[in-house]
């Protein structure tokens, strides 16, 4: 499954960004972090690391694309104001693929946890970024994965190594649009 971002549905901030950081905080818990990486963790790839942040106010899908860059998270440590930040707005069911892909097959030296608990993982993986509560059915994951706003990003930062399908981001919007969750994930030497 290419990781890759796609063409269509891109929504790049417009360089230069701001080189000002966000006041927000991560208030990932080790649960959060935990249920976030669970598809990157079970396809055993290289590194990965998730945040969430909570929004002072509710704000509309067009403003995450600039707000991204300027978190306080690694993966975007050092990306300057003109540094490449290509995002595009993703449907539910793309982030899923991809997902799924990164539990079942693997990463460049695992083979995955295969189909049925690949899909486990990555139904996990989207409660933890949709902000589902834990225990719910899968019906309700889905409905609220369904009501967020999903985005997948690559950056030049130190971060990411930027080698084909082996590097992505993924942030998620909630359907309250006041939490942002962000999960990274590299499977590069």
């Amino acid at each position: 499954m290419p990781t890759g971002l796609p063409a269509e549905e891109r929504v790049d901030p417009p360089t230069p960004r701001t080189s000002k950081r966000s006041t927000l905080r991560d208030i990932a818990t080790t649960d959060m972090h935990e249920t976030i990486v669970a598809a990157v963790k079970a396809g055993n790839w290289g590194y990965c690391e998730a945040w969430v942040f909570m929004l002072d106010e509710a704000i509309t899908p067009d403003r995450v694309p600039a707000l991204l860059p300027t978190l306080p998270m690694p993966c975007v440590d050092g990306l300057g104001p003109t540094d490449r930040f290509e995002i595009a707005v993703r449907p539910a069911e793309d982030i899923w693929r991809m997902l799924f892909a990164t539990a079942s097959m693997g990463g460049m030296y695992s083979s995955g946890v295969q189909a049925a608990y690949g899909r486990l993982w990555a139904w996990r993986s989207m409660a933890g970024l949709s902000g589902t509560p834990a225990g719910t059915s899968a019906e309700e994951v889905e409905r609220h994965a369904r009501q967020s706003t999903w985005f997948h990003f690559e950056a030049d930062a130190e971060w990411f190594h930027n080698d084909i399908d082996a590097d992505y981001g993924i942030a998620t919007l909630s359907p309250d649009r006041r939490r942002i969750a962000v999960l990274a994930a590299t499977d590069t030497d």
